[in-house]
């Protein structure tokens, strides 16, 4: 009986030291690929592939860059500062992983005084009217930068599919 003690002593003893050492392992950072320099990269890469496919788009002067969608042009006036837009929207990684959607959303355009969207959306939003459908490439540096802000990783540039459904 008394063997049987020691030999449970030493085996949860064994199981405990196990355990302790199996927790010590070096957890890797899951965001330390994301860096200035491959968002750089991620954009380049973006932009050769447009260029060999003969595909255009525009950009702004923040360098979001954006496809009009030709079938949904929209009409009337652009979004502007104190409209409330109501869109359908997609928001998608650079290799096409959908991080968030809706089909339909609606909130005030405050780009100046703080919205709750990202600056790069703010500044989007304000190319379209009513109908229309445009899709954006958004730095980090006008998204969620250098932080990120979960599920988004720092350094990602996001792809935005946004379509205007009203303007009021």
């Amino acid at each position: 009986m008394k063997k049987l003690n020691v030999i449970s002593k030493l085996s949860i003893f064994i199981l405990l030291v196990i355990v302790a050492v199996s927790s010590c392992k070096k957890v890797e950072d899951p965001y330390a690929a994301y860096t200035a320099e491959s968002e750089t990269a991620k954009l380049n890469e973006w932009k050769a592939k447009m260029k060999a496919g003969n595909l255009s788009y525009d950009s702004t002067a923040t360098k979001i860059f954006y496809v009009i969608d030709k079938t949904k042009v929209g009409t009337g006036a652009n979004v502007t500062a104190g409209n409330t837009v109501t869109v359908k929207y997609t928001g998608t990684f650079m290799d096409g992983a959908i991080f968030d959607s809706s089909e339909s959303f609606s909130y005030v355009h405050k780009p100046t005084t703080g919205s709750r969207m990202i600056p790069g959306w703010e500044e989007g939003i304000e190319l379209l009217n009513k109908g229309a459908k445009a899709t954006f490439l958004i730095p980090s540096a006008l998204a969620y930068g250098s932080y990120g802000y979960y599920p988004i990783p720092p350094y990602s540039p996001l792809f935005f599919i946004i379509e205007v459904v009203d303007i009021k």
